[in-house]
Order: structure tokens, then C-alpha cells, then sequence
């Protein structure tokens, strides 16, 4: 139930960015917000567990369709040399609703049920949708949606056999007869898909758009930094109950730090990029978040210390706020209006693989180091933040500032 999110998400964004593209943005986002509220009031109702999966699956092809056409439209409306504040703004709302969610849905739960969960969103959908029905539509040119349905069909299952073992590695192990078989076929499959993206058009995958180096820097850096932010969620998280025995209620309402500090610094670093460039913002913000973590590493022990771990949590906020919105920005600019929605969802298929490696290495690193004693085995994983940020700090070294007219 918890991982159908990943698996049909990271399957579906290649071709949501296509989608939107040729659709229009505000179509397609208008559509994706009602399947959203299909898919949150069948999990409310759903009487069986798998029915609850399908639902899900529902709602992940759902926010694969918003992703890239809400990115398109905020920086449309944000405007030309205020891309990255305009994304600031909107990861300051999205770090700002992490913040407050937990504290709602912990309560919901507890008075109520985890149906509640999901019934909250149907009103939330409905707002939204009311809201994008009262305003006026832009203009948007719509072109005939031209698929490739064997380009199609190689990114869905090519994704899938590769996000699926990943996230199933605890079970199923990373090395494992049947997770290679997976990550082989996946390899087969998106190599082909590679090739043909060379000479069609049509193709999910617009290869033309990693002649930008920016943009291909942005893709290799989303993953080791979807690696980082994916792990220290778990990592932290796993630590304070195991460790520290804090109940999940009680260390997920510490972990709202994080978002808290992200939306503090978004929008300013959104502006400082657009004004001073990237590299400005992501490589200060990359350096306190590895140093914070490796701190955290250093000195932590088997006794709660508010003093070792805030600094951690709130670095991690910096992190996310300097570098996270900045990634899409990135991506965005330098980007023909036409194509925004296809370079921004290729920046999140990759941000979705490498939180799916992130989630896997930590447990990984947990179950193989156990034998060890449980303290060692989770102060190991938290190691992997930094060692992750660093990763991203020196690719973001070649980053190129863009020039404004």
C-alpha cells in the first residue's frame, strides 16, 4: 500500500510531462486534481486492502499528472527571471503543508480512524478544483496528443521493474536472483527506450533537453540528493524509535522540523537565485547539510540529546529549501515553454529513484550492520546523509549561472 505511490508515480511522470506539454498545463492539471479526488474518497470507502492499493494507485497517477503541469504553471505565472523564487513559493507551501499535515493527521487517527486520513483530502480536492473553476482559464495551445505507445509502454514497465525492486528490497533483497532479474529487464527496456527517443519526437523521454548541462547536471544531482532527503526522513525517524524509544507519534511530530526550517528559508533562497544564480544558494545550503549530519554522526549517542539532534533536523530544512526547489529550477530554465513539463517530470522521475535508493540503503545498512547491536547499525545509517550531500555538493561545482538578458 505504501509503495504503489513510488512505483506508479515514478512509472507515470515521463509521460504526464508529455502530456501536459502538448494538452496544456491547466488541463491537464484541472483533470489530474479530479482524478486525485476520485482516488482519495476510494480509499476512504475501500473495504479490502488491495481495493485500498488500486485506490492509491489512483492517486499516484493522479499526482503524476499535477506534478508537472502545477511546476509549468507556477513558473508561467511567476514570471520570466523569477523562476526559482516562484518555485521557492511553491516548495514554501508544500514544506509549510508538511509541516502542519502531521500534526492534523495525528490527531485525525487518533480521535477517528485512518479512513479519515484519506476522507480529508476529498474536501481539500474540491476546494481546489472549486477554485480553478471561479478563475479564468488560460490560453493555452492545445495540440493533438501524440503517443508513442511503444515508447510508452517500455518507460512504464522499464520504470517500474526498476523502482519495484527497490523499494521491495527489504524483503526481497537488493541482490537477490529476482531483484537483478527486475533491475536486467528494466535495463533492456529504457536502453531501448534511449535509442528510440533519438529519433522520435513522440518519445516520453526528450533526450534534446540534456544538451543543456545545466539540466543534466540537475538530473545527476537530484539523485544523490533524492538519496539524502528520502534517507534522513527514515533514518532519523528509525532512530529515534528504536533507539531512543520515542513512539512513531512522537518522533514524526519532531521530524516536522524539517519542513518547518524549509519553508522559513524557500523563498528567499528562490530570489537569491534568481538574482546572484544557483551556485550561490545550493553550495552553501549542501555544505551545512552534510556538515550538520556528519555532526549528528559524530557525537550522537544511545541518550536523547536535543542539542545534537536539533542542529541536524533544522540543517536538513536548509538543505532541502536551497537545493530541492532549485533542482526543478534548473530544469526549468533555459527550457522552451512547450517542453517545461517534460523537463521538470524527467528532474522528478529521477528524484522518485534515488528516494527509493535512499529508503533501500538505509535499510539495508540497518538489517546487514544488526548483528552488530542495533546502536551501531542505525548511527551507520545516518551517515549516509552526508555522504550523499557531498556527492551533490561536487557535481553542483560545474553548475553554470544562467545569463539574464
Amino acid at each position: 500500500m505504501l509503495n504503489v505511490s513510488n512505483v506508479v508515480g515514478a512509472a507515470l511522470l515521463l509521460q504526464a510531462g508529455r502530456f501536459a506539454d502538448n494538452s496544456g498545463h491547466y488541463k491537464l492539471y484541472k483533470f489530474g486534481i479530479k482524478l486525485f479526488i476520485a482516488g482519495m474518497l476510494l480509499s476512504t470507502l475501500a473495504p479490502s486492502i488491495w481495493l485500498l492499493v488500486a485506490a492509491r494507485g489512483v492517486a499516484a497517477a493522479s499526482q503524476a499528472l499535477m506534478g508537472p503541469a502545477a511546476v509549468a504553471l507556477v513558473i508561467r505565472y511567476g514570471g520570466i527571471g523569477k523562476e526559482s523564487e516562484s518555485i521557492g513559493r511553491w516548495g514554501f507551501y508544500t514544506a509549510l503543508a508538511g509541516f502542519i499535515s502531521p500534526l492534523i493527521v495525528t490527531q485525525l487517527i487518533s480521535i477517528f480512524s485512518w479512513r479519515s486520513l484519506f476522507a480529508l483530502q476529498v474536501p481539500i480536492g474540491l476546494l481546489v478544483l472549486y477554485c480553478l473553476s471561479t478563475s479564468e482559464p488560460p490560453e493555452e495551445k492545445s495540440e493533438p496528443i501524440q503517443i508513442d505507445k511503444i515508447g510508452s509502454l517500455l518507460t512504464i514497465v522499464g520504470l517500474s521493474c526498476l523502482i519495484l525492486p527497490i523499494v521491495k528490497s527489504d524483503s526481497w533483497g537488493l541482490i537477490s536472483t529476482k531483484s537483478l532479474s527486475f533491475f536486467l529487464i528494466s535495463i533492456c527496456l529504457l536502453s531501448v527506450l534511449v535509442k528510440r527517443s533519438f529519433k522520435s519526437p513522440k518519445s516520453p523521454l526528450q533526450t534534446h533537453l540534456f544538451r543543456n548541462i545545466n539540466f543534466s547536471l540537475s538530473c545527476v544531482m537530484s539523485l544523490f540528493a533524492g538519496i539524502a532527503f528520502y534517507a534522513h526522513w527514515l533514518a532519523v525517524l528509525l532512530f529515534m524509535v528504536e533507539i531512543w524509544d520515542f513512539s512513531i507519534v512522537e518522533a514524526g511530530l519532531l521530524l516536522t522540523l524539517m519542513p518547518a526550517s524549509m519553508s522559513l528559508f524557500s523563498v528567499w533562497f528562490g530570489k537569491v537565485a534568481d538574482r546572484r544564480g544557483f551556485r550561490l544558494v545550493v553550495i552553501p545550503g549542501l555544505i551545512a547539510y552534510s556538515l550538520l549530519f556528519f555532526v549528528m554522526w559524530a557525537f550522537i549517542s544511545e541518550d536523547f540529546q536535543l542539542v545534537v539532534v536539533l542542529p541536524a533536523l533544522i540543517g536538513s530544512g536548509i538543505g532541502m529549501a536551497s537545493v530541492w526547489p532549485t533542482l526543478t529550477s534548473i530544469g526549468a530554465i533555459g527550457t522552451e515553454e512547450r517542453s517545461i513539463g517534460s523537463a521538470t517530470s524527467i528532474i522528478h522521475t529521477v528524484q522518485r529513484i534515488g528516494g527509493a535508493l535512499g529508503i533501500a540503503i538505509v535499510l539495508g545498512v540497518t538489517n546487514g550492520l544488526s548483528s552488530s547491536g542495533a546502536f551501531f547499525a542505525h548511527r551507520s545509517s545516518i551517515l549516509i546523509m552526508p555522504i550523499a550531500g557531498v556527492l551533490t555538493l561536487l557535481f553542483s561545482q560545474f553548475l553554470q549561472d544562467p545569463h539574464r538578458d
